[in-house]
């Protein structure tokens, strides 16, 4: 059988929906392959990794649409779905509205954490069924995929499980999920939220995380810059997870991409460094 590769099947979706695309440029090559469709303004976005752990993932892009039109619909700017889930060669892939953006556009602390607060102030009458302790999930999905191969498994499988009784205890609402700012677009028309792909039912902390941890923009200023606050407790719970998660997710990674299996075992080695100091 023929295998397809993701760019194929981005652009098969898109012209069996009448777009015109003989020029598709890879935007981004991860967890999830996104594609320019040009000339179209479109752009395509590929389940690959994220696939692999998250089953029925057509589910997870439809919600993603739904959180983008509720957020749009709250006068917060979100990316415009075209088509959410269209099932083609084995691959899901939806398909949304170019934005035309600017990567190179820093961020301040106060803006990223200021529009992460309109976002839960507009997701918060959010009427739709959202996963619980959705991490969770992912990683135990994710530690099955890396079976064999993921040393330290047992101890990170424990860890996970006591952070999972933690953050159980902590009031939940809607979040982002994947707050981080390299999903906050600077557009002409202002700063932009995209991809609700990870939107779950969990506690503050963890988006807050998202800023806490993120390496695009100074986090502590960016917590502290928050129009809230959460107990550090939680923060700090939701901090171990993020980067509990990040160790295995490079695994995940890995299996894709094998030339980043050494990153993936640096990453793993200063996590357990950082349990014994």
């Amino acid at each position: 059988m023929m295998i397809v590769s993701p760019t194929r099947a981005a652009v098969t979706a898109a012209t069996s929906l009448g777009v015109v695309c003989d020029d598709p440029v890879v935007l981004h090559d991860g967890s999830n392959v996104v594609v320019h469709l040009r000339p179209a303004p479109v752009v395509a976005r590929v389940a690959t990794l994220t696939a692999s752990i998250r089953p029925g993932i057509g589910s997870w892009f439809r919600r993603d649409a739904l959180v983008a039109r509720h957020l749009a619909s709250r006068g917060v700017l979100a990316t415009t779905p075209i088509e959410p889930a269209v099932h083609v060669d084995g691959y899901t892939v939806g398909l949304w509205r170019y934005e035309t953006h600017d990567p190179s556009h820093v961020i301040s602390p106060g803006e990223v954490a200021t529009r992460l607060y309109d976002l839960h102030v507009a997701l918060a009458d959010l009427d739709a069924a959202l996963p619980r302790l959705s991490p969770f999930s992912d990683l135990r999905h994710a530690f099955r995929l890396v079976e064999g191969v993921l040393p330290a498994a047992e101890t990170l499988r424990t860890e996970a499980g006591r952070l999972e009784e933690t953050l159980s205890r902590f009031p939940t609402r809607p979040l982002h999920g994947d707050a981080h700012p390299g999903n906050l677009l600077a557009t002409p028309s202002g700063l932009m939220w995209n991809d609700f792909e990870d939107t779950w039912l969990g506690p503050l902390g963890w988006d807050l995380s998202c800023l806490a941890t993120s390496g695009r923009v100074d986090g502590a200023a960016a917590v502290a810059a928050y129009p809230g606050s959460v107990p550090a407790e939680e923060l700090d719970a939701c901090v171990e997870l993020r980067t509990l998660f990040g160790v295995v997710w490079r695994f995940v990674m890995a299996t894709r991409f094998p030339a980043r299996r050494a990153e993936a075992d640096e990453h793993l080695s200063r996590w357990l460094a950082d349990r014994v100091t």
